[in-house]
């Protein structure tokens, strides 16, 4: 069972292959991403036990030196994070849903926390958590659900990208219209 989640960004797409390398030979932890993402940045994910992940972490801290540019350890991860990450959430009814939330951050590591907190706070569906490829360094989560679930799930990612100045931007849109959610499908 994963129960958090490590991630570590380079400035460097060397230093993070070198980097995935070493955190998944300190300890036993599952490998989830490992990729370079824009703006030439290299993007490592683990998961695992906390003691494993905060191992792992705190090699890739060590193996990145100068070429970290994030890192962050997420304990008692929620379970919709790992389908979100992999765009492979199932939504089972969709005419119960009435608002779409996207919370928008500056890194990886401050949208997974933003989600993970959002989908800690209220009843939403996590539909994606899509990494910062092909979108200039930035990522962004999508959920769905009442609306006043979303709202609240979105104040909730919001309060944890918002103190570290990551946050670009948040929406909770009612109502959304078919056509845009099957777009986002």
């Amino acid at each position: 069972m994963i129960r958090a989640i490590g991630i570590v960004e380079t400035i460097s797409i060397a230093a993070g292959i070198e980097t995935a390398d070493a955190m998944v030979k300190i300890a036993p932890v599952k490998l989830f991403l490992a990729r370079p993402i824009c703006p030439g940045k290299f993007l490592v994910l683990v998961g695992g036990e906390v003691g494993a992940v905060k191992n792992s972490i705190n090699e890739g801290f060590r193996k990145a030196k100068d070429y970290l540019a994030d890192s962050i350890l997420i304990p008692r991860v929620h379970e919709d994070v790992f389908p979100a990450l992999e765009g492979a959430t199932v939504l089972d009814d969709l005419d119960s849903i009435n608002a779409l939330g996207v919370i928008e951050t500056f890194s990886v590591g401050a949208s997974i926390l933003a989600a993970d907190a959002a989908v800690k706070a209220a009843n939403v569906k996590l539909m994606e958590i899509r990494a910062a490829v092909g979108l200039g360094g930035k990522s962004y989560v999508t959920m769905l659900g009442s609306v006043s679930a979303v709202i609240s799930a979105v104040e909730a990612g919001r309060q944890k990208a918002e103190p570290e100045g990551t946050l670009v931007k948040s929406i909770v849109i009612p109502n959304v219209s078919r056509d845009v959610l099957n777009y986002l499908l």
